[in-house]
């Protein structure tokens, strides 16, 4: 099973337990709410830089100058501007703009000047030379202004995102935010070191007798093959393999993750935005590659071109004499150890590791960013003033090209573009494509979310397979907003499949979940995309098991639209969900009470792993709520929870438990109220009988006073036989 990211801030549990299915009952075919989708804007746009053979930009072409293909078919070009701070010569006459070819417009074909640029200078775990360099370049280009002609934002990237300086024309704040990345120290380890010093751990071991492969539990020292010193020398190379493995994929997320964060903040700005990596390579490692491609799509429809430096500046030696060096060397160490490892695991992570190192280098990462969203990789030069140079004019001077595609689905494939110009000699530097989903406002979208989203698009809605989805609200302190979704389904109606290797399966499958406000924008979005990984012996339990998804979002007052999709990707399946949420609007001080949860089962956790403002954390345990799963009235009882918040100054809360079928009461109970918590919670756990409730179902309905103030929440409860 892929191991999960260790630094993702949510709760996603994968419970595989044998027989874990939901009940036969038939689940109604969902239904969107009437007005809950946004047509959106349905144009493509596309800011187009061209160059001559000399590299001059070229600022004379007209809209019959330019062709774009959509997936190899031809586009009608429905608007047409030239963006340039010069007066380019003007072009010929344009004919009128073709009705529909974008809504709401894109400017009319006269030049227009393009004002301020708005540039984001990111610096990416550097050594202190590439820092030194990266430094250097850019505040000989910056000068000494106290104003700058363009805004810039400096963000750094090491274990996490450093927000330096906001986006500003100040150029004393930028040059202060310089001098701080100066005085710093590099971050992260020397990933080229760890691997050599795993390659030595690995020779160590084969000449001690032993495999690279983990020893048996049982036994000491002694006990392995070539005794004490062939063992150490197995647990130093696992000890470095393992930490290389996961700081790969960690600097992965944390670079993926930061340049999404910055990306999707610059798409709220107008006109086209660049962002200027300096960096010594991005690891691509397979669990990051589909962020990484998210990152690409995210930059594309924000407009925003990524220009990458590689800061490691003009090197000693070839790049690709150093990358062959390593892959020659790891592959020496794989067929040197593989052949006593009777699992084939020394090769297999020898073969990981190539894949690795070709990855690593700059032209790899750093110049896929770049090519893909229409910007240029500068590397093996010293002299950076040209890179700065080129960067500036590609913001200044480019046209914008905007088509209504000729196929108006949104089916969330990824649909390319290519921009050609038909004046012979240029280069044309433009966006790669686009996945074709409803405009997503200022929300970014991941690869795996994009056939979720177009399963929204779907008529009728799928329904492929039984999903239960709830949204409950904790109104916290300091969070009032606070709303945890869980989602909730059966592994078995998904796709299982044998891995080409025919000893592992393997499964695909993403949950989706957003909210849509009054006047149907995105919101909120949150998701997890799942690989599932085991050994073909265990597939068919694994088909017995059961998916809970649970993430936190905070929302303003307001009534929501929710949509819930779990998409599986083998079988292109999906199923929505449509539920409707209102965030209350509380008063400071005053009396408020989270959602009713049923209880399905407590898990206990260690305390180490204990998250203080987790809702659903209860004495060391963590609640799994019941999202409309019938009761059977052999449980005998079913347990509930809810927290209350109590009003400032006012006296002890009182609380009754009230049950109603038909909106006849059934039974009214008083339920003692315990004391706040160091949160200023009081967390309520109580039960109630069912075994001589007749089938069918009832409301349960918690009622809280204090003084004057009084506040209910209520939920569904069905009982089964």
């Amino acid at each position: 099973m892929t191991r999960p990211r260790p630094h993702v801030p949510a709760c996603v549990v994968l419970i595989v337990t044998l027989g874990a299915t939901f009940p036969n009952s038939q689940e109604p075919t969902p239904q969107r709410a009437p007005g809950t989708v946004s047509e959106g804007v349905t144009a493509v746009l596309a800011d187009v830089v061209v160059r001559d053979r000399r590299g001059q930009i070229v600022g004379d072409l007209s809209r019959e100058d330019f062709e774009v293909f959509e997936d190899g078919v031809r586009q009608t070009i429905g608007a047409f501007t030239r963006v340039f701070d010069g007066e380019p010569s003007s072009p010929a006459a344009l004919p009128p703009q073709a009705s529909g070819g974008t809504t709401g417009g894109v400017g009319s074909p006269a030049p227009v000047n393009s004002g301020p640029g708005v540039t984001a200078l990111v610096f990416h775990g550097l050594s202190p030379e590439g820092r030194r360099l990266a430094l250097q370049a850019t505040q000989n280009y910056l000068g000494s202004q106290e104003e700058m002609a363009n805004y810039v934002g400096v963000f750094g990237i090491d274990l996490s995102l450093r927000p330096l300086v906001p986006f500003t024309r100040n150029g004393v704040a930028v040059r202060r935010a310089l001098a701080a990345i100066g005085s710093g120290s590099s971050p992260g380890f020397d990933a080229q070191e760890f691997q050599q010093q795993k390659a030595s751990a690995d020779r160590e071991a084969a000449a001690a007798g032993a495999t690279p492969a983990a020893p048996q539990a049982s036994g000491g020292p002694s006990a392995q093959p070539g005794g004490g010193p062939a063992y150490l020398a197995v647990m130093q190379s696992r000890m470095i393999e393992s930490f290389t493995q996961l700081e790969r994929d960690q600097q992965g997320y944390v670079a993926t993750d930061a340049l999404m964060a910055i990306v999707s903040t610059m798409g709220r700005l107008p006109g086209r935005k660049s962002v200027i990596l300096f960096s010594e390579g991005i690891a691509i490692p397979a669990a990051v590659h589909r962020l990484f491609l998210g990152v690409i799509d995210a930059a594309n429809r924000a407009n925003v071109s990524i220009y990458t430096i590689d800061a490691a500046g003009l090197r000693t030696e070839s790049d690709q004499a150093r990358i062959r060096d390593r892959v020659n060397q790891t592959a020496s160490v794989g067929i040197n150890t593989a052949h006593s490892d009777s699992g084939g695991g020394a090769l297999i992570r020898s073969l990981e590791d190539n894949e690795h190192n070709l990855r690593s280098d700059p032209a790899m990462g750093l110049g896929r960013l770049a090519q893909e969203t229409g910007g240029v990789l500068f590397n093996n030069t010293n002299n950076l003033r040209p890179a700065f140079e080129r960067i500036d004019s590609d913001l200044r001077n480019y046209y914008l090209l905007g088509y209504t595609p000729a196929n108006p689905a949104f089916d969330g494939r990824f649909r390319t573009i290519d921009v050609r110009v038909k004046r012979p000699g240029l280069t044309v530097a433009a966006r790669k494509g686009y996945f074709a989903v409803r405009n997503p406002g200022m929300v970014p979208i991941n690869t795996w979310e994009a056939p979720a989203l177009g399963a929204l698009e779907l008529k009728p809605v799928p329904n492929a397979f039984p999903v239960r989805a709830g949204a409950l609200l904790f109104p916290e302190r300091g969070r009032p907003g606070l709303v945890p979704v869980v989602v909730e389904f059966a592994t078995a109606p998904l796709t299982f499949q044998t891995a080409p290797d025919g000893k592992t399966y393997t499964s695909d499958f993403s949950v989706l979940v957003r909210f849509l406000d009054g006047d149907n924008q995105v919101v909120r979005k949150v998701s997890q995309h799942y690989e599932i990984q085991g050994e073909l012996a265990q597939m068919e339990r694994a088909k017995q098991g059961t998916v809970l998804f649970y993430r936190e979002s905070e929302l303003p007052p307001g009534v929501y639209s929710m949509e819930t999709v779990v998409h599986d990707a083998l079988s292109a399946k999906a199923s929505v969900r449509f539920t409707t949420v209102e965030v209350p609007r509380y008063e400071e001080g005053k009396l408020r009470m989270s959602s009713v949860v049923l209880v399905k089962r407590g898990e206990e956790v260690p305390e180490k792993d204990r998250r203080p403002d987790n809702p659903l954390l209860v004495n060391g345990l963590v609640l799994q709520p019941n999202i409309g799963e019938p009761v059977s009235r052999a449980a005998k009882e079913v347990a509930f929870y809810f927290s209350v918040y109590p009003g400032e100054g006012g006296p002890e809360p009182r609380a009754e438990i009230q049950l109603l079928q038909n909106g006849q009461s059934v039974a009214l109970l008083p339920m003692p109220v315990g004391t706040p918590d160091g949160a200023g919670r009081i967390q309520q756990i109580g039960s109630l009988p069912v075994a001589g409730l007749v089938p069918g179902s009832y409301e349960l309905r918690a009622l809280v006073a204090q003084g004057q103030d009084q506040v209910s929440r209520s939920t569904m409860l069905r009982i089964g036989e």
